[in-house]
């Protein structure tokens, strides 16, 4: 039988040559489709992945760092507008969130419930945040050899339930493509954008906070800065004064030129998430 890094590389020259005459948008059932009549799923065996991915000539370009994604992600293999990465996941829920590629996934083992949903957009809050409704549309239990296709951005949108003390998943996509940004969302329908130089803004402004005392009313901070920054450190239980008066002007400032209580659409995820992670104890 072919083992695992074989049938990868064999699926990328599939999905270069059907890439080669459609565009990334028609790749996602192509992609199910070629998962399915593989054997991927009956390929998997750890022992024989971990000789495999330790050779000196296993030199594939990684797509993640060992720590940027999953528990561990490896790419096991690249075509020219394709590759194949596997993904290891300890029990529990990812975010729900989209994606800026196309392709499928397959679990190889353990056992994964998906949640999609559907938001709609009633209202925007800034450049990069929005409240909506947040809608399931599907739960489907995946086990050994069950594949789903990714579409792009909010085409699908999904939380994926690991349940096993262990499960792998082989993701066969595209690489990232468009200018939009990727979107997180929360259970009671709020949703903010990964927008780089926002995650840019906050990461700096949370490193001043850590540096030293400043007069946050003279920063240029936008509203969009408060959401990221209360949304991040909503359960944060840090007592230094700058960061305290950092939240309270935020607070102050979604309140006043929102009229949105954030608190408590906060606690509503909170309420929801609980309940989840309670089916992982």
């Amino acid at each position: 039988m072919k083992n695992l890094l074989t049938i990868s590389q064999e699926l990328t020259v599939l999905g270069d040559k059907f890439l080669s005459k459609e565009a990334p948008g028609s790749f996602p059932q192509e992609a199910k489709n070629l998962l399915e009549t593989s054997s991927i799923a009956d390929a998997f065996d750890y022992q024989e992945l971990v000789e495999s991915v330790l050779k000196e000539s296993f030199r594939p370009a990684q797509n993640y760092g060992a720590f940027q994604f999953s528990d561990l992600p490896i790419t096991l293999a690249r075509g020219k507008s394709c590759f194949v990465d596997l993904y290891f996941w300890r029990r529990r829920p990812t975010v729900i969130h989209n994606h800026h590629f196309t392709g499928a996934f397959i679990c190889l083992d353990g056992f994964n419930v998906d949640l999609e949903y559907e938001f709609t957009e009633s209202r925007r809050l800034g450049a990069y945040h929005s409240l909506g409704t947040l809608a399931e549309v599907e739960a489907r239990q995946m086990r050994k050899g069950d594949a789903k296709a990714i579409s792009y951005l909010d085409g699908f949108i999904h939380q994926n339930h690991h349940q096993s003390d262990l499960t792998a998943n082989i993701c066969f996509r595209t690489p990232e493509f468009g200018e939009a940004d990727l979107s997180n969302y929360l259970y009671s329908g709020l949703r903010f954008e990964k927008n780089q130089v926002l995650l840019d803004r906050f990461e700096r402004l949370m490193g001043l906070i850590r540096l030293g005392e400043f007069r946050v009313t003279k920063a240029d901070l936008t509203v969009d800065d408060a959401l990221y920054f209360l949304i991040q450190n909503h359960r944060s239980t840090s007592e230094s004064r700058q960061f305290l008066k950092v939240r309270d002007l935020f607070r102050e400032t979604v309140q006043r030129e929102l009229g949105v209580d954030l608190p408590k659409l906060l606690e509503e995820h909170d309420l929801r998430y609980e309940a989840i992670q309670a089916h992982y104890e």
